[in-house]
């Protein structure tokens, strides 16, 4: 055999096993294109996309600089412009999903231009019918855009998971700092009514004790009587003042007791924030450690800042009958400034950066359509969808990076 019919058929079966490869990949073969001279989509001196029909000429662009994406047409025959008020034209789009767009077109200048924005992403069918002068001029191809196909194994093995965009409760939260207190509504302290000699110290720091019990003994100094020194409420011994032998004085603090059955939680407001923390609003406190989690309310904010550090204290009454929260521990807090329920909001994690746009991606069966998002309001985990996605529509919600990069190696790109 000749060296140049093997080297023929080498090249017949590369281009058939990358083709065979891209259906497979795909799901969907190459769309046709109006082939320019060097195989690519052919432009008109608009940048539009030519399109024709014997000498029948339409160049349609989508025009976008500086105003809402539209479409804007120019027509051609025989290689002379024709006057936009003797044409009809619509044009119908096809988006995944079976989503169907019509634009219908008024004339403008030496054009017609659709009315309707052309929403994106500018990735779908196209459907166009032109008449003029008695004659249907027909076209109908695709051009997709941002997306790729994933076979549903392969997206499982990889971990995509997509769910359903709808309504979320959007917090807009303030990120603090502060500290586990004492309630001092709560503390008592065991003091003797006459100064004397400690005969006995009974109690230990972090010792139980209950209301009226004796923990010491005391001999006053006048009349050498032995007199009893009570708890004053039931808690738990938090500081202690006190040995047997020592001589204290009348109204002296031996021990100090606290109920620890609450504790305050004092957050420190920075003084850019104090105007917008108020009593009422709901607040996580999380060990700073990154233990325990809990929520409570502000019951009060103090009507002093602090001259040294500039803040303000705003102060969450948490409930501790398991005393995990230990007066003296560091915490931080999120305060719930404002709640607000949107009709579309995605996962915060789920958003992507994909050239110029912010996206998600769209799930159309094994098909994922990248879609550029305007945004709003951010709390939660969430973040409000103003505009490109709609409610009940599904989107990656885990390892969407992964369609992100197979976009990328696609080598896909935003051109009309």
């Amino acid at each position: 055999m000749k060296p140049k019919l093997i080297l023929s058929l080498l090249a017949v079966l590369v281009v058939g096993g990358g083709l065979a490869f891209y259906i497979v990949k795909s799901g969907r073969a190459p769309a046709a294109k109006t082939a320019g001279a060097e195989g690519e989509t052919a432009k008109g001196p608009h940048g539009g996309r030519l399109l024709k029909d014997g000498d029948f000429t339409l160049e349609l662009a989508i025009v976008e600089a500086g105003i809402p994406p539209e479409f804007r047409a120019w027509f051609t025959q025989g290689g002379k412009p024709l006057a936009p008020s003797g044409m009809k034209l619509t044009v119908e789009l096809k988006r995944p999903g079976n989503v169907i767009d019509r634009h219908a077109f008024v004339p403008e200048g030496d054009y017609l231009r659709s009315p309707d924005e052309v929403y994106e992403p500018h990735s779908f069918d196209y459907t166009i019918v032109a008449e003029h002068a008695g004659r249907t001029h027909r076209w109908a191809f695709e051009a997709p855009e941002l997306q790729v196909t994933v076979g549903a194994e392969a997206a499982t093995r990889a971990g995509v998971v997509a769910e359903v965009a709808g309504p979320a409760t959007m917090i807009e939260a303030l990120a603090v700092y502060g500290q586990v207190k004492l309630n001092a509504n709560k503390v008592g302290r065991a003091v003797p009514r006459f100064g004397g000699i400690v005969r006995e110290a009974r109690k230990s720091l972090g010792d139980t004790v209950t209301a009226g019990e004796v923990v010491a003994l005391l001999e006053t100094n006048l009349s050498l009587a032995t007199i009893e020194v009570k708890a004053p409420i039931a808690g738990i011994i938090v500081d202690r003042d006190v040995n047997a032998g020592e001589t204290v004085t009348e109204g002296a603090a031996l021990y100090t007791i606290a109920d620890l059955a609450d504790v305050w939680i004092d957050l420190n407001i920075p003084k850019r924030d104090q105007a917008r923390v108020k009593v009422g609003q709901s607040a996580i406190i999380h060990a700073d450690d990154g233990g325990p989690e809990a929520k409570g309310t502000i019951s009060w904010i103090s009507p002093v800042s602090s001259a040294e550090a500039q803040t303000l204290v705003a102060r969450v009454v948490l409930a501790n009958a398991d005393q995990r929260w230990r007066p003296g521990l560091f915490v931080k807090a999120e305060i719930s400034l404002a709640e607000k329920t949107v009709p579309v909001a995605v996962k915060e994690s789920a958003v992507q950066s994909l050239f110029d746009f912010t996206v998600v991606f769209s799930q159309h069966g094994e098909l994922y359509q990248a879609r550029p998002l305007e945004l709003g309001r951010r709390g939660g985990g969430y973040v409000e969808v103003l505009k490109g996605l709609k409610a009940g529509e599904r989107y990656v919600t885990e390892n969407s990076f992964l369609i992100k990069a197979d976009i990328g190696k696609s080598g896909a790109s935003h051109d009309h």
